[in-house]
């Protein structure tokens, strides 16, 4: 009897063993690389992540894996879309190993079902041998010369069927060599293509970000733009508010120095009456006088009367030349050159009654 080829592994125990045959898949695959993919970035190199089996990669030129990336984005709104960006990465890597397990447990499984059908054969082949082997085992009967050669027909039938079983079981053993060099492959070739895949979705994530980095610099330039034209605006704003105030100002101080032109004009007119009034009296008491003194006899207490009423009519005189004095003050005092100015160009020139003013006030 052949020994009994020990059967592969139930698909229900895979799970078991999975994670040491991704690990050897995983060597296998790195030598294959080395081996035959020598334009691969200088840079790139893998690394184990802590709580996962899928190798995770990090190239030189700046760009971090999804799980290596740092979330240092100025401002609150960039972050949420790259958390997001990173959890749709992360789920198309869990997808990805999660099928490869798939793809694994199913080529283990037609692999099994193929070793099955070919150690069936063997143990139909091996019963057929037995039993040849039985038969040339039992005691050979007297027959004649031609049963003889029927014994060794059925030897050499039975040498023939044992080095036909051990040609089969070695091409079984080369094509399931073959058949598990192939899966392995053809496993490395996928596993490639998807680490191709990662590496250029972490170039597309690191352009992504770059262009978010300029945009956020745009954003912060104009921004910058905008405050500064608005403090010009502002400043704008106060300058024409200060200016219509000042106007304003000027405009109440020259209706004011025109109220005091006004009334020093009629303080003027009314002095001019006075002065004139005086004249009339001094004229009347001077013919007056005359006229006593032409009489023989002058009435002494009529002429100090007179004499009095002339003195009334001087101190009223000094007091409307005082008040004068103090209107003229006032209006050299008063807090806008310019308004004086004015003032004295709405007369044309000099102020009617100025010099009188001047003078009597000295």
């Amino acid at each position: 009897m052949w020994p009994q080829p020990c059967l592969p592994p139930h698909p229900m125990m895979l799970a078991e063993t999975r994670q040491s045959q991704l690990t050897a898949a995983k060597k296998k695959l790195k030598e294959y690389q080395q081996r035959n993919s020598p334009g691969l970035p200088a840079g790139a190199k893998t690394k184990k992540k802590k709580t996962g089996s899928s190798p995770e990669t990090t190239t030189s030129g700046g760009c971090h894996s999804p799980g290596d990336v740092s979330l240092g984005w100025p401002g609150s709104w960039g972050q949420g879309s790259q958390n997001q960006e990173l959890e749709v990465a992360l789920d198309s890597s869990s997808v990805t190993i999660n099928q490869l397990y798939e793809n694994i447990e199913s080529l283990v499984r037609v692999q099994w079902e193929e070793k099955k059908h070919h150690i069936h054969r063997i143990q139909e082949l091996e019963r057929s041998f037995s039993e040849l082997k039985h038969q040339i085992a039992e005691p050979p009967s007297p027959v004649d010369p031609a049963g003889t050669s029927e014994v060794e027909q059925l030897q050499d039938e039975a040498k023939h069927l044992r080095k036909e079983v051990e040609s089969l079981d070695g091409k079984l053993q080369f094509q399931m060599e073959n058949n598990q060099a192939l899966s392995l492959l053809k496993q490395q070739e996928r596993l490639q293509e998807q680490e191709e895949r990662r590496l250029r979705e972490e170039e597309r994530l690191c352009e992504q970000k770059e262009r978010l980095r300029e945009k956020q610099k745009r954003q912060g330039e104009q921004g910058e733009r905008l405050r500064k034209q608005e403090d010009r605006l502002r400043k704008q704003e106060r300058l024409r508010k200060e200016e219509e105030r000042l106007q304003k100002q000027e405009e109440r101080l020259q209706k004011q120095e025109e109220r005091l032109w006004e009334k020093e004009e009629r303080l003027q007119k009314q002095e001019e009456r006075l002065q004139k009034q005086e004249e009339r009296l001094l004229l009347s008491q001077n013919h007056k006088f005359d006229e006593q003194l032409a009489e023989p006899q002058c009435d002494l207490e009529n002429l100090n009367n007179k004499n009095k009423s002339a003195l009334l009519l001087e101190q009223q005189v000094k007091e409307l030349q005082e008040k004068l004095s103090e209107v003229n003050e006032m209006v050299t005092s008063a807090p806008s050159k310019k308004g004086w100015q004015a003032g004295t160009s709405l007369w044309g020139g000099e102020v009617p009654g100025q010099r009188q003013l001047q003078l009597g006030g000295r």
